[in-house]
């Protein structure tokens, strides 16, 4: 089982949608450099645990939006089988359980494939 600690594996402070956000955080930069090479070492029928609450103390729904239903936006995986690849966990700090949520539903409405992915990074 592979985990991916949002705190302590990417950043204490996630923040922006894109590179060119001129954050050190960004959703772009959280699919991109993150959650995508996890998803792509899964072996078949393993899921990629993302722990969201610990050394964080919030989310921008830019950046859960593009974090995560980016994935499903740039055509890298059907909404359906991203959920199915990804266990969200909250470990202590049950406000998270918001942030759970609205990943789920960030990923169910994007459409797949529907925009053609164009790097923001300078």
């Amino acid at each position: 089982m592979e985990e991916l600690n949002v705190g302590k594996d990417f950043s204490t402070d996630p923040c922006g949608r894109y590179y060119s956000d001129n954050t050190k955080s960004s959703g772009e930069q959280f699919r991109e450099e993150a959650l995508l090479p996890r998803l792509r070492n899964l072996n078949a029928g393993e899921k990629l645990d993302i722990v969201l609450d610990e050394n964080v103390e919030s989310y921008g729904s830019s950046f859960l939006t593009e974090g995560f239903a980016g994935v499903v936006k740039y055509g890298y995986m059907r909404a359906d089988e991203l959920v199915e690849k990804i266990n969200l966990i909250v470990k202590n700090d049950m406000d998270f359980e918001y942030y759970r949520d609205k990943i789920i539903q960030y990923i169910h409405e994007a459409k797949y494939d529907s925009k053609k992915y164009v790097s923001t990074r300078k």
